[in-house]
């Protein structure tokens, strides 16, 4: 059980790391200009949260 959670929670890492610099459309230098307008929003929403607390 605990060899499951952990590879879970790699997987997870892994999945989030990965996340974090999507920026781009495969492996060309296209620019998704959605995903920088998601990423954006998302640290706005998160800069609105931290500032209220």
């Amino acid at each position: 059980m605990i060899t499951f959670l952990v590879a879970l929670a790699v997987i997870v890492g892994v999945a989030v790391v990965i996340a974090q610099g999507c920026g781009h459309f495969g492996s060309s230098n296209i620019i998704d200009r959605d995903a920088q307008r998601q990423q954006a929003e998302l640290s706005a929403m998160f800069g609105r949260m931290s500032h209220h607390r």
